[in-house]
Parts: C-alpha cells; structure tokens; sequence
C-alpha cells in the first residue's frame, strides 16, 4: 500500500454526512473579520463555510490592507500562531502564492495558512498535526518506501512526543527525507489524488488529517 491509498482508507472510513469528527476548537464568531457569518452546523460545516468566504473576500477585496486582515485573522485568531514577527506577518500577508511556497519548511504552518485564504480548493494549511498523521499512516499501514514529512514545532506534547520517535526511525534505510523545498507542492498533489478519488475537496482531506492526528500517531505506537 502507497500513502494515498492509506489516506483513502481512513477517509472512507470516516467521511459521512455530517463529518463530525472535526470538532477542534471552535470558532469564536464573536471576532470573525469583516462582518463574516457562518451557518449553523457544527464545527466541520462552520470551518468549510469560513475557508469559503474568507476566499470570496479576500479575492473581491481591491484594498491590500483589509485583504491582509483576513490572512492576519486566519494565522493569529483562528490559528492561533501568535509568535510571528511583525515583517513575516506581513510577508505572509502581502506575498503571493509562488513566493510563500518558495520559502520552503520555513513559517509553513502560518504562510500555508495565507494560502488557503488566496484558494481553498488549491491550497491546504500544512501543520505540525498534518506531518504528524502523513508520517503515522506510513508506519500503520507498511508503505515500503516512507518519505518523512518535516517534523514541525508544536505545542501539543503528545506530537512533540511523536516527533521524536519519528526523528529516530527515520533513520532506518526504508525512510528518505523529503525535499524542504518541493514538499508542499508533492503534498498538493497527494491531496488532490485523494480528493478526485473520494469525491470531495483537498480542504476535507486535510482536515481530517488534522483531526485524527493524535489517533493516529497511537495507533503508530509514536507514543
């Protein structure tokens, strides 16, 4: 088995229609930017309906600073990554796609962020969580050949935990590294193989990664 077919298989698993096992923090609609409202619906339905009108507004929007209050909004409120500095704050709020993507592992959990607020259904938020369940579902499911996806600094312990692990059988011969600089774009495509495959969009797809991430990484004895 391949890691796309072990992506399909857990998502099949749990897909359904009401997809409810994204229940992470939920959003407090008290502070959405620009006069945003979300549907009722729990938290998976509200995160999917964010993304799409943070999009809407952001590529309508001709005023550069309040297209950068919705990126800002999606890093420090939603996200909850509040150690940026003030000039790559604002490097991920003015920079195009091509140029975020070429910084590589570097700020990806903020500026991939950025990204899905210039196209949802292009771009996917890589974070420490998401490594976390692509490296796990290597282990769990046997691929022969593993590819290790950067291990990212977190404040989660059971994924700093994690990383660890991974960081040392990571270095058995059946591992390779993946490039710092082409990674988010193979992980796109991973993404979009399994989107097509089970008819939805690359936003569910990692989401669910998100989610399961703690699961996973047990089920991988990481931890």
């Amino acid at each position: 088995m391949n890691l796309k077919n072990a992506i399909v298989t857990i998502c099949t698993e749990c897909f359904d229609n009401t997809n409810d096992w994204y229940n992470w923090r939920k959003i407090n609609e008290s502070v959405l930017p620009q006069d945003i409202k979300l549907p009722d619906g729990n938290q998976y339905k509200k995160n999917i309906a964010l993304k799409t009108k943070l999009h809407e507004k952001w590529k309508s929007e001709i005023e550069l600073s309040k297209k950068g209050e919705l990126i800002e909004y999606y890093i420090k409120t939603w996200g909850g990554i509040k150690g940026n500095q003030a000039l790559a704050l604002q490097e991920y709020k003015t920079s195009a796609a091509k140029e975020l993507i070429e910084k590589g592992v570097k700020g990806i959990a903020s500026w991939s962020k950025a990204l899905v607020v210039h196209d949802h259904n292009k771009y996917a938020i890589f974070d420490a969580r998401v490594s976390c369940s692509l490296n796990a579902l290597q282990i769990i499911y046997e691929t022969k050949e593993k590819s290790l996806y950067p291990l990212l600094a977190s404040q989660n312990k059971r994924i700093i935990k994690a990383n660890k692990t991974l960081k040392l059988i990571s270095k058995e011969p059946n591992w390779k590294k993946t490039n710092e600089f082409t990674f988010y774009k193979e992980y796109l495509e991973l993404l979009n193989l399994c989107a097509n495959e089970l008819n939805t969009t690359i936003s569910t797809v990692e989401m669910l990664l998100f989610a399961k991430a703690e699961e996973l990484i047990e089920k991988a004895k990481l931890i």
